[in-house]
């Protein structure tokens, strides 16, 4: 399975998903342990979720992944799941953590962040 943390710092996991550029990939089975793959930055010149937010054609390098995030709005699990993305939010920040918790089925979750009244996210 494939991995990518929303993380800030690339020690963490951290929040803010539709506007992240910075990803920890991650390749993990239950039979082999989570290995660290690259730390992702997309490039200014890529879209991000957010940019993406209508466009279910333009490709992401993070479509068919396992996402792990500390905070997304709501729509954006449906919205990532029609790219083949799984989406987890969790209070949980270590990174090997989350993917154990993934894999065991046991990671602690939390809900999406609401939207305004005009349809943005609240913690944008």
């Amino acid at each position: 399975m494939k991995f990518a943390l929303v993380s800030d710092d690339f020690r963490t996991i951290t929040g803010k998903t539709g506007r992240a550029r910075k990803f920890l990939v991650y390749e993990a089975t239950q039979d082999r342990e989570p290995t660290l793959i690259e730390k992702l930055e997309v490039s200014q010149n890529q879209p991000t979720f957010h940019d993406l937010h209508d466009d279910d054609i333009t490709p992401h390098p993070l479509d068919d992944y396992i996402l792990i995030t500390g905070e997304a709005g709501v729509g954006l699990q449906e919205r990532l799941s029609r790219r083949g993305i799984t989406v987890y939010i969790t209070s949980q920040t270590d990174p090997l953590k989350a993917i154990y918790g993934v894999i065991e089925g046991n990671i602690p979750t939390l809900e999406p962040s609401p939207h305004r009244e005009d349809g943005s996210c609240m913690n944008h």
